[in-house]
């Protein structure tokens, strides 16, 4: 496939589990090793395999991070074939990769949670990712009432520096268009 990136990242946003098996490489077919680095081996027409829709072969670390990057976490990952040295062309230096993956959960976080205690406003970090490449939209409720926009991003993190003790401040991330509720957090300051 021309794009795993795109695919695998598209599969995130409407499945929960995926499995994925493919052809990775230790080495190249002139033996430059692969195995230690994260990458991706644009294959060129003799090491195809007679399959035109062939273009990329991953290295073991490229392959998890592309997993990794594309919002899944790897439940099962087995190899099979030439584990030493297998290759992207020679059909006797062949190993597969198979993998049982399963969505990530968006992530929205406060640290510290609750902010501690001291004279005037307080601080935390609000951290998220929506885990499946879009744009979320972070909101914070102050005390139950109408929500202003914090943040707008895949993921980051940004400090929420005007903690009040008495107050409660529900962040809350949306999906982009602000009509799915991916994840909340309410944090407080403690009194002092």
């Amino acid at each position: 496939m021309k794009n795993p990136f795109f695919v695998l990242e598209s599969l995130a946003r409407i499945t929960k589990y995926c499995f994925v098996s493919t052809r990775i490489a230790k080495q190249t077919a002139d033996g430059q090793r692969l195995s230690p680095y994260p990458v991706a081996y644009l294959v060129g027409p003799q090491e195809r395999n007679n399959d035109d829709t062939n273009f990329w072969i991953f290295s073991d670390g490229g392959l998890k991070r592309l997993i990794e990057r594309t919002g899944w976490n790897v439940l099962s990952y087995v190899t099979i074939g030439d584990t030493i040295n297998s290759t992207p062309a020679d059909p006797d230096r062949d190993e597969r990769a198979f993998c049982f993956l399963e969505k990530r959960p968006p992530i929205l976080s406060a640290f510290p949670n609750p902010v501690p205690a001291e004279k005037g406003l307080g601080k935390t970090t609000i951290s998220w990712n929506t885990a499946n490449g879009d744009t979320g939209k972070v909101c914070v409720s102050t005390n139950g009432g109408e929500e202003s926009l914090f943040a707008t991003s895949r993921e980051g993190s940004a400090p929420a520096n005007w903690i009040r003790t008495g107050s409660t401040y529900e962040f809350r991330l949306y999906n982009s268009d602000h009509t799915k509720l991916l994840a909340s957090i309410v944090v407080t300051k403690a009194a002092q």
